[in-house]
Parts: structure tokens; sequence; C-alpha cells
């Protein structure tokens, strides 16, 4: 049978990675491998013509990523980097080999981190019936990542034992790997039946997001005013359609109404879900066996009680009274802190759950961030070494700072070219705009104080980070110093080369935009401009900041005095209701001048400046006297 062979042959080729040098073992590994294979055959003989999509797909997945995304690379440091270093001569043979090695283990800790990433977001299709715990084990190769990346930013990582050690611990962790995939093959075939209800991810938030809901819902129409209410019989036949097909698109809360007589029918199907919920809190508590798993459930379950007590109350008063206003009152006033205090439980629920259970993108982008905080506190623990921990955090900020304005700068080059983009774009921009100012201040911090205020600062990022990530998913600079010295760069001199470069491009729109604009196209091709010189502005941020900040009042100037003017430029042009074609050339040009002046004043003092340091060097060379 093709299928069984082709599993075999799987089965054969890992065992025969995974041996080592020493014979006896080899030979042991084949033996058991065998004895495996027979099993796995009988297995898919028992659920042959079984697709790889009914059960099995998560686990092959994940195997194609283990080998191809990490054991591959891990082969190819041991093989080539380090294998291949004896053949290179010169002093700098270690410094390279180090350089190298700690490249490639930074790509492998990269890919592990994205597929976790793809997990939580739900790219990455999770079988919850065979239960693989593949993000777990992930976070422990990650963790295994981590240990050897200390070991190569140490002091004396250029040694030969020290490189000794980082191949034992590449070679165990290339074992690790291959054992993974061994479990994974060796996995028994996914039956069919009942699935298992998961865990861990926002379908626990379910509940109470319909909870939630229909509560806001009855609070928002006992909220109408009179001459709103003639269009809520006709509603009244609709109002139960959408829940009924399970169509996701709801209506916002107050469109579809109920009669005040039949308040309290709607709080008695609230009861019954929060009835539903109750019946399976006490189901799970009873199979947890984890202890603090346990009180969590207990926590949730006096919740739900409590808020059942609280609409029993509710239903009864509404029960006893039959005029339309007083039953207005009734739920308004009665109800409106019980709608308050499900949203910040909602929030909460689906912020502890990954971003899978928020509906807003840019909890993809927050929930990154904090990943990448948790990881430098990981470093931080991992090593003593403070200038290293300071160097990791540098290098790493700025390369996802980075990453992060070329995201933006898509999104702007899509809203200057289309005229608009998508609420998901927009929560997207915005939240970029929100924590660059913060993560260029933690990226100031590693060059400008200590390591304790370092980890003060991470632990501030994260508090603000889940403080913004509650916001999303819920229903509802440090001034640097100068720094002297005959070796550094002239610092004037390379932002004058700089600004020469901004003027050039500003002088371009000017000229074929902004000057000689025959029709409304001319807009677009100015917006596309702006948005290049915002990218030559964050390639010389990131420049300045990777040379640790030598020249503080170049990023001064492009920070509050460029980009200040030239995104009041991008705002005013992006106005919907501009008419180019109407606007007179002076309108057009009005905003970019005053850019445009800035840097020229810039490159007036800044050649001034150099043109007296010049004749000071003369004179000073000369013996001249004033």
């Amino acid at each position: 049978m093709a299928w069984l062979r082709e599993w075999l042959c799987v089965l054969l080729l890992v065992c025969v990675a995974v041996q080592g040098q020493d014979e006896a073992a080899a030979d042991a590994e084949g033996e058991v491998a065998g004895a495996e294979g027979e099993v796995a055959g009988a297995e898919g003989e028992a659920a042959e013509g079984k697709s790889a999509e009914d059960g099995d797909e998560e686990a092959w997945t994940y195997v194609e990523f283990l080998k191809s995304e990490v054991s591959e690379k891990v082969e190819v440091i041991l093989q080539k980097t380090l294998y291949e270093a004896r053949e290179k001569k010169g002093f700098t043979v270690l410094e390279e080999t180090v350089t190298k090695t700690l490249e490639q283990v930074m790509e492998i800790r990269e890919s592990l981190l994205k597929r976790i990433k793809d997990i939580r977001k739900g790219d990455v299709q999770i079988d919850t019936e065979q239960n693989i715990k593949q993000e777990q084990m992930l976070s422990e190769f990650r963790m295994e990542i981590m240990t050897i990346l200390l070991k190569l930013v140490d002091r004396d990582a250029t040694s030969i034992d020290k490189l000794k050690e980082i191949s034992q611990d590449l070679l165990r962790f290339k074992m690790t790997i291959s054992n993974e995939v061994m479990r994974m093959l060796m996995l028994p075939q996914a039956t069919s039946g009942k699935k298992q209800q998961p865990t861990g991810d926002c379908s626990e938030c379910d509940a109470l997001k319909d909870i939630s809901f229909k509560i806001e819902n009855l609070v928002a129409c006992a909220d109408k005013e009179e001459g709103e209410d003639a269009q809520e019989p006709e509603a009244d036949a609709e109002a139960a359609a959408p829940a009924e097909d399970g169509s996701s698109d709801k209506a916002a809360p107050g469109e579809v109404c109920m009669p005040p007589a039949m308040y309290a029918m709607d709080l008695i199907s609230v009861n019954e879900l929060i009835d539903t919920e109750i019946r399976d809190l006490y189901n799970n508590i009873v199979t947890k066996t984890d202890e603090e798993e346990r009180q969590k459930l207990f926590k949730k379950l006096d919740d739900f009680k409590s808020l059942r007590e609280t609409i029993d109350d509710m239903i009864t008063k509404l029960m006893s009274q039959t005029d339309e206003e007083k039953l207005k009152k009734l739920v308004t006033r009665s109800l409106g802190r019980v709608n308050t205090e499900l949203k910040t439980k909602l929030s909460d629920c689906q912020a502890q759950c990954g971003p899978g259970g928020c509906e807003s993108c840019a909890a993809d982008v927050l929930y990154d961030a904090i990943a990448k905080m948790n990881d430098y506190k990981t470093f931080f623990n991992n090593t003593d070494d403070e200038e290293a921990k300071k160097e990791f955090v540098r290098t790493d900020m700025i390369k996802y700072i980075n990453d992060n304005n070329n995201e933006a700068r898509e999104i702007l080059i899509k809203k200057a070219t289309e005229g608009a983009i998508d609420e998901c774009e927009q929560e997207k921009s915005d939240i970029y705009k929100m924590t660059k100012a913060p993560m260029w201040m933690l990226v100031n911090t590693t060059i400008f104080s200590g390591v304790d205020e370092l980890e003060v600062m991470v632990d501030a990022m994260i508090t603000q980070l889940e403080e913004l990530l509650k916001q999303y998913c819920g229903s509802d600079e440090v001034a640097p110093g100068p720094v002297d010295g005959d070796d550094g760069p002239n610092c004037e001199w390379e932002e004058y080369e700089q600004t020469k470069e901004y003027l050039i491009k500003v002088d371009e729109i000017i000229q074929e935009s902004l000057f000689k604009a025959k029709d409304d196209s001319a807009q677009m091709t100015a917006l596309l401009g702006f948005v290049d010189i915002q990218g030559l502005y964050d390639k010389r941020v990131k420049k300045l900041f990777e040379d640790e900040l030598v020249c503080p009042d170049e990023v001064k100037m492009i920070k509050k005095e460029y980009m200040s003017q030239l995104n009041k430029c991008m705002a005013e042009f992006m106005n919907g209701k501009l008419k180019f074609s109407e606007m007179s050339r002076l309108q057009r040009i009005s905003c970019t001048k005053e850019l445009r002046n800035a840097m020229e004043s810039r490159m007036g003092k800044l050649l001034q400046f150099e043109l007296e340091k010049s004749l000071n060097e003369i004179e000073t060379d000369s013996g001249v006297q004033a």
C-alpha cells in the first residue's frame, strides 16, 4: 500500500537522521523503528482512506515545519558554519564563526516565534481531539534556543572551548527536534467522534460574549426615545433571525428591539445561556486536577451564579409591571451596572486568550510586542553580562521598529493610491503610531541608562501594552546628552548631507506634482512622494540609533520638526473633500513650502558651523593669530 510505504520511508529517514556515530546505538534505533513501523502500519490499515484533513494535518504540517525550519537549519550550522571554520585562515576566524552562528540561531528563533504567533492567531490549524500540544512544545524549543543564544553573546564566546560547548548544545537540540518528529509520527491515527471542548482559546468567552450582547442590547433598547419605538414592531418578526441562523453579522445594540412587555422574556433567554455555562463549568471542575485551574473555574462559577440571581430579581420586577415607561426605567437603572461589569469581564477574558479571541487587528501587533518584552525578561534572567543585555534589546528592538515602519508605510501607500483603507488596516496604522515613540525610548534606555532602568522600562512597556490590549479587545523621549570626542562622527556635516537628500526629494514633489499640477492625479503622486520622504526619515533615525545616538540633535530635528510638518502635509492631502485641481498653486505648495523652509534653514546653520570649524582648524594648524 503506497500510504504505508511512504510512512515507513519517513520513519526510516528520521531514524537515520538521529543516529550518532556509535554503531551499536544506530542498530538499536533501527530495531525500534522497525517495531514501531509495524504498529504504524497496522493503524494505517485500520484507517485506510482517511485523509490528512480528517485529523492528521496538524501533526504532519508540524513535522514539516520542524524539519525544514529547525532541523535543517541546525544541520547547516553544524556541518558548514562550525565544521568548515577550520579551513579558514586569519586572526578573526573565531569572531566570524560566532557572528555567523549567532545570525543563524536567531533565524531559527524567529521561525519558532512566527509559528507560535500563527497558532495563536488561528492561521495554523489545531486538532483539539488529537491535542499534540504543538504550541507548548514550540515554546520549550524557543527557550532552548534562547539558552544557546545567551552563550553566543557571552564575552568569552570567541574561544575554542566555548564553541565546542555550543556545538554540543546544538547537537542536543537537534536530537530533541528529531525525538519530537518521531513522537508525531508515532501518534495513533485520529479517530472520528465527538471532539473535546477546546480549552485555552477564546471559545471560553463565547457564552460571556452572547450574554453581554443581549444585556447591552436590552439596555440600549430601553434607553430609546418614544419616537423611535414606532419602527420596533416591524423589526420584531426579524429579531430572532440573526441568532437562529448563526450569522456572525449581528446588529448593533439597540437596532433590533422587542416591545417593553417582552423584556422579561429576553432576560429569561439570558438565564438559559447562564444555566448552560454553569453546567459546563461544573463538568470542567470535576475533570480538572490542577488546583490553580480549579480555583479559576470556581471563581467563574461564582460570578455566573451571582449574575443569575441578579437577573432573576430583575425578571420578577419586570413581570409585576405593565407600564412601558416604568419597564424601561427598571431596565436602564438596574441593568446599566450589570452591562458595564459584563463588558469589563468580556474584555479581560478576550485579552487573556490571544489574538484569536480579539476582534481588533491591533491585537496582533500588541501580542507580538508583549511577546518581545517577555523575551527580553527571559534574557535578563539568564545572563549576568549587562552589556549583552543592552545590546540584545537594542538590536532586536531596532529591527522590530523598522519592520513596523515598513508595514505602516505600506498602509499609507495603499491609502494614498486607493483613497481609503479598511478598519483593520486603520487600527494597525494607529497602533504603530502609538507604540513607535515608547519603543524608541526603550532603545534610548539601552544607550544612556543602566540595566536596572532598562528592566524597569521593559516592565512598564508590558503594563502599557496590556492596557492597550484591553482597550482594543474590550467592548468598550528621554533627553539625550551630547557626545564629545575627536574619534566620533562629524554629526553636523553628516546631517547636512542627509538633509540635502531630503531637500532634493521635496523639490521633486513641488516641481512634478504641486507646481505643474494638471489634474487630480498629481495629488496621489505628491502623497506617494511624501511616503518616500517618511521612509528616508525612518531609515535615518534607525541608523542613528544603531550608532548609539552619537548625533542626538539630528534625531530631534527629524522627529520634532520634519516629521511633524510632513504629517500635517500628508493629512491635508488625504482629505477626501479636497479638490486638488481647484486649488491655486499657492494653496497646493503652502504646506510643503514650510517643510522645505525648515530644511533650508537648518542646512544654513549646519554649513555655517562647519565653515567656522574648518577655518579654526586652519588657524590652529598654521599658528595664525587673530
